[in-house]
């Protein structure tokens, strides 16, 4: 986000340099600002609307589905702050006016036969700027479900062709603008396309499988209630998949697709397998309620949660994080022989109560096999909570990667004490799996 405002704010340095009649004259100052705050927001809101397309190229640009959600989202935000000061700067002169500080402009009217098209990109912009607010507002403070969240989020699609009416209609085109107007003219497409397959329904089509969930198996602690449900689906046809990703399940509900981990994908036999933690109202339903043969259409994969080519690697998987670890051990003994290992890697799986730690016997199976893969339990009921010193101690002075699946609080603290130990920020991957 700070490498596109860089670059639109010096694109726009010529037309700001060339455009001012007298340094000190409020309204050339005005217009100009007015132009550059412009040009940000529509900057930030074409991008975002290409991203979330999910097109693969953009995903790899920004290392993951995950990463490119965080940064939509941030991009939201800027163009919700960008363009409150546009809005701001153009009511400005009025309020200025009334209140006597500065003098009216004198402008020359031209008579305006037919549709005046500038007014209304004005307006389009205003009325457009005020439902976006709202838009942003709702999304951020999470006050609807995600059904809702998703519905209402192809209003962004509809807002985006409003955006590029109003700024293409209201841009400076002359000469020193030409560069400026030239990039925006790109990200206007950019955005439109990303606008229309969003309201067309067709992002991610190409990567949707039909399928029928053959196996629902519920998980409880000490014949408690059910936590996780783990479910095999098997698809009509192969699916573009690595190890560590997670696909978008549509059950036919009436919800919208959710996102989740793969635990295992079988590509001989075209077998998906997921475990579900019970952590909100629709993985609730799932963990509950879920039952054999009913029909699942699955998109994916998604994500850039590979493990680094290092010869000294830490795994750390948190309650359910643990999840893209197992689908990684699936794969590695498929390919065992096949590729070169790393030298060393620790494996900690945190959970709360052993009474909970679902995976560990099937970790301990599936690295059995695998020499170089030392597996760690960290009991937090008894007191095992995993710090930056217990990993440093494993490693003992090596120099090390890091992998991180779990909570977001957990996943910031460790990276920040790993990063006071001289561990590298760019070292610590983890994946942010947050999509609203």
């Amino acid at each position: 986000m700070l490498k596109l405002t860089l670059l639109l704010f010096i694109l726009w340095l010529p037309a700001l340099f060339t455009g001012l009649e007298d340094a000190g004259n409020f309204y050339d100052w005005r217009h100009q600002l007015i132009m550059l705050t412009g040009i940000l927001g529509t900057g930030y809101m074409g991008i975002a609307s290409l991203l979330a397309v999910r097109f693969e190229w953009a995903e790899k640009l920004v290392k993951g589905l995950d990463k490119s959600y965080a940064m939509h989202k941030k991009l939201g935000m800027g163009a919700a702050v960008t363009l409150t000061a546009h809005w701001l700067l153009i009511k400005s002169a009025k309020w200025l006016i009334a209140a006597g500080w500065i003098a009216k402009r004198v402008h020359h009217h031209h008579i305006v036969e037919g549709i005046n098209w500038h007014s209304l990109a004005k307006d389009t912009g205003e009325y457009a700027f005020y439902i976006l607010l709202v838009f942003v507002l709702i999304s951020l403070m999470s006050l609807i479900s995600y059904r809702q969240f998703k519905s209402i989020h192809k209003l962004g699609g509809l807002l985006m062709i409003a955006a590029v009416f109003h700024s293409l209609l209201l841009l400076d085109w002359h000469m020193p603008s030409f560069a400026i107007d030239a990039v925006v003219i790109m990200i206007c497409v950019a955005g439109v396309v990303g606008a229309l397959l969003s309201l067309s329904g067709k992002i991610g089509r190409r990567k949707k499988v039909p399928g029928l969930l053959v196996s629902a198996e519920p998980l409880a602690a000490d014949g408690g209630e059910k936590q996780i449900v783990r479910f095999v689906v098997q698809l009509n046809a192969p699916i573009q998949y690595r190890e560590g990703q997670f696909c978008y399940l549509d059950f036919h509900d009436g919800e919208s697709p959710h996102p989740f981990s793969v635990l295992n994908y079988d590509p001989q036999n075209n077998r998906l397998e997921f475990a579900v933690k019970d952590l909100g109202d629709y993985t609730h339903k799932m963990v509950q309620f879920l039952k054999t043969g009913q029909a699942v259409t699955v998109e994916g994969g998604y994500g850039h949660f590979q493990i680094p080519a290092a010869d000294h690697q830490v795994w750390i998987g948190a309650g359910i994080g643990i999840v893209p670890f197992i689908s990684r051990l699936y794969w590695l003994n498929r390919q065992a022989g096949q590729q070169s290992k790393p030298e060393l890697v620790h494996l900690f799986y945190c959970f709360r109560s052993e009474r909970e730690a679902f995976f560990a016997q099937e970790i301990k199976r599936l690295t059995a096999r695998l020499d170089y893969i030392q597996m760690h339990l960290f009991d937090a009921e008894q007191g095992a909570l995993l710090s930056a010193s217990d990993i440093t101690g494993k490693m003992s002075g090596k120099s090390f990667n890091v992998s991180f699946c779990g909570p977001d609080l957990f996943g910031r603290q460790l990276a920040k004490s790993l990063q006071q130990w001289g561990l590298p920020p760019a070292a610590f991957q983890r994946e942010l799996f947050k999509m609203r």
